[in-house]
């Protein structure tokens, strides 16, 4: 297990408590940070101080990603899942149709995502490892991988060979949500399904590394339970892949849970300034990794939090199979959008707030290197 994460929920909570400004101040004011500066930087007291610390995300986001903001958008080429998961409207038990599309139906929708301008495309779908093959996958890559620039994966775990396989097909980086780091509410909220598994999704991230994805994705839903505890647990995660997998480069994301059509609520509501600064937070201890805003959020808060520390969004977002290519209203959906515009409207949003859209993450050129960590 990760070493920080000896510590009980009780120790980090007595170091929530002992927190004050000042401490704070010190810790924004050193030049690189620990796992317990991030405690500190997420603390009540640090609260008190956002505009502080999301002044110093600012600057830490200005240093290595400049006023650049990378554009993507989520490809879903299904929505069939098998999977319990109390709070996703995937579930096995919604009983609405499902649809896994076809290699020529992703070849449209890849079209489509294309006239919109986009090279860069997270391939998103549910688990059903029958019908959602890593075979399946690896030939969606493939399709898909001399079309794009940056392709990258959001799918039901892989073994180190399942993802050495998609690394091969054309996939060059991995998003993978824990959900939640507490074990014991991980279990009460996925009560069937291979997503009970919660060590081996937890070690994913690991395994991609080892086969070679250049990007790993780590994140926890807000809203499940204490966000603090739970971003105490995604600062262990993420500094044991740093030192694990040093030639991968990670990207955080913190989704919060949106309505769903199973009547799921948030037991543990984040609001707009716990989000702010969780975000800020890890920009200040984590400068290099990447960071993503979901489209969970509202407009106004994306277009704000992308000036202080995110580097990347999606951008005209659909989160049904065929939402592209077609009209797929009637499709189940993964999570309630928040932020419905268009590519053109967010990237005119960006450069109003003085940053700079980035269509184009990197060259295909650079995926002819081979190598894992």
């Amino acid at each position: 297990m990760f070493p920080p994460l000896a510590l009980t929920a009780a120790e980090i909570a007595a170091h929530f408590a002992a927190a004050t400004r000042a401490s704070v101040r010190q810790a924004l004011a050193k030049p690189a940070r620990d796992f317990f500066d991030l405690l500190t930087l997420i603390s009540p007291a640090a609260q008190t101080l956002l505009p502080e610390i999301a002044a110093a995300a600012t600057v830490a986001r200005r240093r290595y990603f400049g006023k650049t903001v990378s554009l993507y958008a989520p490809l879903y080429v299904s929505n069939s899942c098998i999977n319990g998961c109390r709070y996703c409207d995937f579930n096995a038990r919604n009983l609405q149709p499902r649809k896994i599309l076809t290699l020529d139906e992703i070849a449209r929708e890849a079209d489509a995502l294309r006239a919109l301008g986009l090279d860069a495309v997270l391939v998103v779908a549910g688990e059903n490892p029958h019908r959602c093959s890593t075979d399946y996958l690896a030939a969606a890559g493939k399709l898909l991988r001399p079309r794009f620039s940056s392709l990258a994966l959001e799918v039901a775990p892989q073994t180190e060979e399942g993802y050495r396989q998609l690394f091969a097909a054309g996939f060059d980086g991995l998003t993978l949500f824990q959900e939640t780091y507490d074990r014991e509410l991980y279990a009460e909220l996925h009560p069937s399904g291979p997503k009970r598994d919660y060590d081996f999704r937890l070690w994913s991230q690991l395994r991609a590394g080892r086969a070679g994805m250049r990007v790993l994705g780590v994140a926890f839903l807000m809203g499940l339970t204490d966000w603090r505890l739970e971003a105490a647990s995604l600062a262990a995660h993420a500094f044991y892949l740093q030192r694990e997998c040093w030639r991968s480069k990670l990207q955080f994301a913190f989704p919060r849970l949106t309505p769903m059509g199973g009547g799921f609520t948030a037991p543990a509501p984040v609001s707009d300034e716990e989000l702010a600064l969780a975000m800020s937070a890890f920009r200040v201890v984590f400068p290099e990794a990447g960071m993503t805003v979901s489209t969970r959020e509202p407009p106004a808060l994306r277009d704000r939090l992308v000036v202080s520390c995110a580097d990347n969004m999606s951008a005209g977002s659909k989160v049904t199979p065929g939402g592209y290519a077609a009209d797929a209203r009637e499709e189940v959906g993964q999570f309630t959008l928040n932020d419905e515009r268009r590519v053109a409207e967010i990237a005119a949003a960006i450069r109003r707030h003085g940053q700079a859209p980035v269509r184009k993450n990197w060259d295909a050129a650079f995926n002819s290197a081979s190598g894992g960590n």
